[in-house]
């Protein structure tokens, strides 16, 4: 009995020293695919050796690595010129972006100044066209068949077109914008103050009066060999002496044509040479031309057939008129001839006869034709026969 009860006292002694069973951990969810060894092998921070895959090898912590004084300021400042190129990089879209703002105010703000200049030149139009005579009536044969393909004939006193052919077409129109040109010269200018040829005349062709830069002439001598001889050189050198360049000369005709109600028209040089984006029409030359025929030098001058320049050192050419309707012509009194090969022949011929004045556009013509067709277009707008308007027919008259 006593050997039982020693026993039990030593059974109780060990279950008292015995530490509690821990719980079973809950088992989470396997992902599908997971192998038994995989997820063993992770829960115990160990990878497996490609070499043998039941073998787990340990994984090793990635140390920080230790720099060296150079290393860390390097780093540094690695990290600041990182930073200040970010910085460049917003300053500049900021810049770029403040640019564009300050290019779109200017374009409106120019659209605007283009707009009021518009409205200006439409109203001088409406007071000049205003001032002229009342349009007339006319009746007569039907114009001559002409080869050039563009034309037009307008009145010389009252701005009334009497036939268009193809008028409003865009085309080049060669020299025959030089009476822009003059236009400009006898509205702004002195003409007999001497001015210096510039050397830009040296790379202008090909038909030269022969003027060299450094020379002097008065404005009223090149004038006139620009009117009669239409040399390249003499349209620059009044050109650039009136705007300082040919571009802001041009930039003056177009004003000008604008202010004459021309539409259809925009001029890049003072002589009619080549350029792109250059153009005009029959129908506003016509408007040109009838502006030169009311200055009273510029209609002089183009009816000159024959004229001597004398150069600076003494020496002279003579200058002989391109205008061949003034030779056949009686009635014709002017005014301006063209030819490059994209304009074909042109002439802008005027005339006078029984106190009727007429002006005759011909554009994109050839030989003998243009002189021919000219002829006969100013032969019968001369001939027509014309009367004042009615009063009820002046309340709808339109002018061009």
């Amino acid at each position: 009995m006593a050997l039982c009860c020693l026993f039990l006292l030593s059974v109780g002694a060990i279950a008292e020293d015995k530490p509690a069973a821990e719980p079973e951990a809950v088992a989470k969810p396997r992902p599908e695919g997971a192998t038994e060894e995989a997820g063993d092998a992770s829960a115990s921070g160990t990878k497996i050796d490609p070499q043998d895959p039941d073998a787990p090898v340990p994984i090793e912590a990635e140390a920080e690595p230790t720099l060296t004084p150079e290393e860390a300021q390097a780093r540094m400042l690695e990290r600041i010129a990182d930073n200040l190129s970010k910085r460049t990089r917003t300053l500049s879209e900021r810049e770029r972006l403040q640019a564009e703002r300050e290019k779109a105010l200017a374009d409106r703000e120019a659209a605007l100044n283009e707009r009021e200049s518009l409205l200006e030149a439409r109203e001088n139009m409406v007071r000049r066209r205003e001032k002229l005579p009342p349009p007339q009536s006319w009746h007569g044969p039907d114009p001559p068949k002409v080869v050039g393909k563009y034309a037009s004939v307008i009145d010389g006193r009252t701005m009334q077109f009497y036939y268009q052919k193809d008028a409003k077409t865009k085309t080049p129109v060669a020299s025959t914008q030089k009476l822009m040109t003059a236009l400009i010269i006898c509205s702004e200018n002195d003409l007999d103050e001497k001015i210096e040829v510039p050397e830009a005349v040296l790379h202008v062709e090909p038909t030269v009066i022969g003027v060299k830069p450094g020379q002097k002439y008065t404005r009223r001598e090149l004038l006139l060999s620009l009117l009669v001889r239409s040399g390249n050189d003499i349209a620059a050198t009044l050109a650039i002496d009136n705007a300082g360049s040919i571009e802001a000369f041009a930039k003056k005709m177009n004003d000008t044509a604008r202010s004459l109600g021309m539409e259809t028209t925009n001029f890049i040089n003072p002589h009619g040479l080549p350029a792109e984006g250059q153009y005009s029409c029959a129908h506003d030359m016509a408007l040109l031309a009838f502006e030169a025929y009311q200055n009273a030098v510029i209609r002089e001058m183009v009816q000159t057939q024959q004229c001597t320049f004398t150069f600076n050192d003494g020496s002279t050419r003579e200058l002989y008129n391109t205008n061949q309707v003034l030779k056949s012509s009686e009635y014709c009194n002017g005014m301006k001839t063209g030819f490059t090969y994209a304009s074909g022949h042109c002439l802008i011929c005027s005339g006078e006869k029984n106190g009727q004045d007429r002006i005759v556009v011909m554009i994109k013509s050839s030989k003998p034709y243009v002189w021919n067709d000219s002829e006969k277009l100013l032969d019968w707008a001369l001939d027509l026969e014309v009367e004042p308007v009615d009063a009820d027919e002046l309340a709808i008259a339109a002018f061009p």
